[in-house]
């Protein structure tokens, strides 16, 4: 009976050893460490749109805009390609407005409030160029299959003399877009999603703060 009562007197005394971790000090990590993951989310979204130009620009050749003009795309690409830099500028003000909001908040709650709201942006920004990816490959293929005469010898001749694409070759098309939108949703997970799960694990924490106060 001694022996175990000194046992606990023992355990007592290692506990009152261990360092203290105030409410303050937990929030100033969480804090730190937010504001951390936003810069990383601002510096990404600037490599994208650093990325997408190079692309555009190494792209524009003679040879592919006579390309758009025989698909009849040219005035369609030149739109697409200012909604999709409008986007992506506005998709990095608002991580910037955001970033430099958490680097000066003191509050628990409006830190929660940025965090959520950085989740959303990206979350919308990714739906976006999916649903961008299946618009642009469906607008293509029509324009393809309209004006492109690499499609005539695919078309099937019906008695009456009209003409339409076998299914075969439109599940082809189909099961495409489905693999490269699946290509893109895994390439926007990985470049955006590790960061995302971050904030994700310190919006949690900070949570349990602010029940704690």
């Amino acid at each position: 009976m001694d022996e175990l009562e000194f046992l606990k007197q023992d355990w007592k005394r290692q506990e009152a050893d261990l360092p203290v971790v105030s409410t303050d000090s937990i929030y100033e990590m969480t804090h730190k460490r937010s504001s951390s993951l936003m810069k990383w989310l601002l510096y990404v979204s600037i490599f994208e749109f650093v990325f997408w130009t190079f692309l555009n620009v190494l792209g524009i050749n003679a040879e592919q805009i006579d390309k758009f003009k025989e698909l009849h795309l040219l005035e369609f690409d030149i739109v697409l390609t200012i909604i999709q830099y409008a986007v992506l500028g506005f998709f990095i003000y608002c991580f910037y407005k955001t970033y430099k909001e958490v680097e000066t908040t003191s509050s628990t709650r409006k830190l929660m409030k940025n965090i959520l709201r950085v989740r959303k942006i990206v979350n919308a920004y990714v739906i976006y160029n999916l649903a961008m990816v299946i618009l642009v490959s469906i607008v293509v293929f029509v324009a393809s299959a309209a004006y492109d005469p690499k499609f005539d010898s695919l078309y099937v001749i019906d008695p009456d003399g009209s003409k339409h694409l076998p299914l075969s070759i439109i599940a082809t098309f189909t099961g495409f877009i489905l693999i490269f939108t699946l290509v893109i949703w895994l390439f926007y997970k990985l470049l955006y999603g590790i960061l995302l799960k971050r904030l994700k694990d310190n919006y949690k924490k900070l949570s349990k703060l602010e029940m704690e106060e």
